[in-house]
């Protein structure tokens, strides 16, 4: 797969939007698994020197757009450079390749005009407009809809973790409940509480995320939610430090993903972004797990993620993941 993104960049604030759009991508498709190549002109060294000629810009743009199958266009401001490139990629189109576009136009005077959206007399270039609408390509009222649609039509689950305390209480209930009270050694703390009940649970993890008011066999824990969206789909628990117990036992990190979203990947991108937090806090050279031995997709899981077996029991593996790079 190969992605350009195309948009002017004229000031200050249309370079942040570039950067952040590569940023947004990325993060999905790294966190997926994906193969690709993404080209963002922000990042190009040709648009960052100050003896590059017009010509040279346009061979390396065209170039690009020539390989690319993904292509994002924030056609907002009619930028000459984005209507130049977009008339190159429908004619790819044209020819029978396999081209998939994402172009943005938004403008808040739409929403006043009587003639709602883009068909209205708000500056668009009919031709434009119609050029893609004409060809069945939908056109998104922000980058935010455009690469959500993305991730949609290709199947990448964009996933992420939310402290407990920030996620609506309703949902993480629900979450919470869906799980037995020992699911492979994941134990449910929630396990049969009522919602006032639950809600005193929660202050409770974010105590504990603190360190306050912590038994002497307890450690300061970090629960959070995987969301997909405003769905809450996975509990994932870092552990600061460990225990000697801990060590031998359940290790920095604890997770399960609610049984309707089993079977879709979700666990090993919680466990990727757990994993990135873990780096903020855990001071040890390695993190510890561990996972039952009749619970072969979770060890997978961690795998996956760069884990190997340290040692095993009779009922469980131990497993660690590096913490630097250098293993």
């Amino acid at each position: 797969m190969k992605i350009y993104i195309v948009g002017p960049l004229f000031s200050e604030a249309e370079e942040k939007q570039r950067r952040y759009e590569g940023k947004r991508i990325r993060n999905v498709l790294d966190l997926n698994h994906v193969e690709y190549e993404l080209f963002n002109p922000v990042e190009m060294p040709l648009n960052n020197k100050s003896d590059v000629t017009s010509s040279e810009i346009a061979l390396a743009d065209v170039q690009r757009l020539n390989e690319a199958d993904v292509l994002f266009f924030d056609l907002s401001t009619e930028d000459s450079g984005s209507c130049v490139a977009l008339g190159m990629m429908m004619v790819k189109k044209f020819n029978g390749k396999n081209v998939h576009f994402y172009p943005v136009i938004h403008d808040t005077r739409l929403e006043r005009n009587s003639l709602a959206g883009l068909e209205s007399s708000c500056g668009f270039n009919s031709m434009m407009v119609g050029i893609l609408k004409g060809n069945g390509i939908t056109i998104y009222s922000s980058f935010e809809a455009a690469v959500e649609a993305f991730f949609e039509d290709h199947g990448f689950a964009d996933l992420r973790l939310e402290r407990i305390e920030d996620v609506s209480l309703e949902q993480s209930y629900a979450c919470y409940h869906s799980f037995e009270k020992d699911e492979h050694g994941f134990m449910n703390d929630a396990y049969g509480l009522s919602l006032e009940e639950y809600q005193q649970f929660v202050e409770r993890c974010v105590k504990d995320s603190k360190g306050i008011d912590l038994p002497d066999w307890k450690v300061p824990q970090t629960t959070y939610m995987l969301m997909e969206k405003d769905q809450a789909v996975g509990i994932f628990k870092l552990r600061h430090y460990l225990t000697e117990g801990l060590k031998n036992g359940a290790g920095h990190i604890g997770y399960g993903i609610a049984k309707d979203y089993r079977g879709k990947g979700y666990a090993s991108i919680g466990l990727a972004l757990t994993i990135k937090e873990a780096k903020k806090i855990i001071r040890e050279d390695e993190i510890y797990l561990s996972v039952h031995k009749d619970n072969p997709a979770s060890l997978k899981v961690q795998m996956k993620n760069g884990a190997w077996i340290d040692h095993e029991d009779e009922k469980e593996y131990y497993t660690r993941i590096a913490l630097n790079e250098e293993r």
